[in-house]
C-alpha cells in the first residue's frame, strides 16, 4: 500500500504544480504580462500561484515520508485493503484542498484585508481530512456493513 500511496501523492503534487503553472502561464507570457509583476498584483500572484506550486513540489519531494506516516514504515504488506484505500484517498483529498485554498485565503487577506470564510472552511475541512482519516474509515466501515450480519 505504501508504494501506491507514494505514487498517488506524487501524482497529486505534479497535478497541483502543472495546473497552477498552466493556468497562469498565458497571462504571464501575453502582452500584458509585465503588469503581473507590479506591486499591487504581486502579493495576490504569490499567494495564488506560488503557494500551490510550492505545495506540489513539497508533495513530490516528501511523498515517501508522507506515505510512511500514513501507513507506517513497514513495506511488507502486499494485500491492499479497502480501508487503506479510503484512508489514503481521504488524506490526498485533504492535502489537495489545503494546498489549493491556503493560497486563496492568503491572497484575499493580503489584498483586501478581509477573511475569505469559504476558503477558511475548506482549509479546516481539508485539515480534518488529513488528520482525522480514522473517523472517516470508521464511517466507511459502518456504511459498508450496514444491514449485514458480520
Amino acid at each position: 500500500m505504501k508504494p501506491f500511496s507514494i505514487l498517488l501523492i506524487r501524482v497529486l503534487g505534479l497535478y497541483l504544480f502543472l495546473k497552477t503553472l498552466f493556468s497562469v502561464l498565458p497571462a504571464l507570457l501575453g502582452p500584458m504580462g509585465s503588469e503581473f509583476w507590479s506591486g499591487a498584483v504581486l502579493p495576490m500572484l504569490i499567494a495564488t500561484v506560488a503557494v500551490p506550486m510550492l505545495g506540489g513540489v513539497l508533495l513530490w519531494c516528501f511523498a515517501g515520508r508522507l506515505a510512511g506516516r500514513l501507513h507506517g514504515d513497514g513495506d511488507g504488506e502486499v494485500r491492499v485493503k479497502d480501508d487503506d484505500l479510503v484512508r489514503a484517498g481521504t488524506f490526498l483529498i485533504g492535502v489537495y484542498l489545503v494546498v489549493r485554498h491556503v493560497g486563496v485565503l492568503v491572497g484575499v487577506y493580503s489584498t483586501s484585508g478581509t477573511v475569505s470564510y469559504d476558503a477558511l472552511v475548506v482549509v479546516v475541512a481539508g485539515l480534518g481530512m488529513m488528520l482525522g482519516g480514522g473517523a472517516l474509515v470508521v464511517f466507511y466501515r459502518r456504511v459498508k456493513y450496514m444491514g449485514a450480519d458480520r
